[in-house]
């Protein structure tokens, strides 16, 4: 497998580091963003133990669109920016200024 910065990967036997991806080589060593933490590998024992993540399974971990607003947010009004509120079915409300 060959190697290249940008590419996202998976340690074979550190499969709890989860999707990683690869940041450059220096020729000797391979760095790899596993979440908060970089990586440094031997490029010998990379080519052994990771592996290319598809884009299949990179569009598969992305987020679920969420209707409405993070937790704790209120949304806001696109007309005037004041505060909607949710009905008795839970639906967003428009706001009573613009509806």
């Amino acid at each position: 497998m060959t190697i290249e910065a940008g590419q996202h990967v998976r340690h074979r036997s550190r499969l709890e580091w989860g999707i990683g991806k690869v940041e450059g080589s220096n020729g000797e060593s391979v760095f790899v963003r596993f979440g908060d933490q970089l990586k440094t590998i031997k490029i010998s024992f990379a080519e052994e133990f990771l592996e290319a993540v598809t884009a299949v399974e990179l569009e598969a971990l992305k987020p679920v669109a969420r209707a409405g607003p993070a937790v704790g947010r209120t949304p806001q009004c696109p007309e005037c920016g004041r505060a909607l509120f949710r009905g008795a079915d839970g639906e967003w409300r428009a706001c009573s200024h613009c509806a």
